[in-house]
């Protein structure tokens, strides 16, 4: 017996892509415009593309989200759509941040609330791409973890040390769904020595509403 053929990728892949649009044409209307408006800063290059693409991307990290608040899992098969909005959410932290930090960095913006979002997406990446603090370097010193929850045949929580000058260090930020069901990181502000929760969709609205307002 043969075996089943393989699904068309060449074909699913931008299925999934024009289904989000189809979903949010409105949305996908701001990308475009935002693009076209970031675009014309650095006329001789790629940012347009660039913006767009973190536009296509939000698209899918919005339908994927609604996904998860409308169809209940499935009971007989393994239900990957979290992790492959976890990937699509970081892809998008990156690609936003690049752009952000293209425009803050060659002071082609310049407004404190843009340049707060710019930092915000700043400490998502590094602790999501660089698997470190962002800004660690201005820690006096090595900083102690411990998990929240403990284990049941454990008294104390383990603590683990996290040293800036260690070439093995590693910090993986705590991350969950919000109540919409969008991806979110805590982030340690080592500057302030806080710490809080940032939403992948909240950051896409401060975006949207900074550089292509309704």
């Amino acid at each position: 017996m043969s075996a089943p053929p393989l699904p068309n990728i060449g074909q699913l892949v931008p299925a999934v892509f024009a289904a989000a649009r189809m979903a949010n044409p409105g949305l996908q209307a701001r990308w475009v415009a935002m693009s076209i408006r970031l675009g014309g800063r650095l006329p001789q290059s790629l940012l347009m593309v660039s913006v767009q693409r973190a536009g296509e991307v939000d698209l899918v990290c919005r339908a994927l989200e609604r996904d998860l608040v409308d169809r209940l899992a499935s009971t007989t098969e393994i239900d990957l759509r979290f992790n492959y909005l976890s990937m699509f959410s970081e892809w998008w932290i990156s690609s936003a941040h690049a752009v952000c930090y293209t425009l803050s960095s060659r002071k082609l913006l310049v407004e404190q609330e843009f340049l707060g979002l710019a930092n915000d997406l700043r400490m998502v990446r590094v602790q999501l791409e660089k698997h470190e603090l962002a800004s660690d370097r201005q820690l006096d010193e090595p900083m102690r973890f411990a998990p929240t929850q403990l284990r049941p045949v454990e008294t104390e929580a383990p603590v683990y040390v996290y040293d800036k000058d260690d070439p093995r260090k590693s910090h993986i930020p705590r991350a969950g769904l919000s109540s919409r069901h969008s991806m979110m990181w805590e982030v340690i502000d080592v500057k302030t020595g806080t710490q809080r929760w940032l939403e992948r969709t909240e950051l896409s609205e401060r975006m949207l509403r900074l550089l292509a307002p309704a």
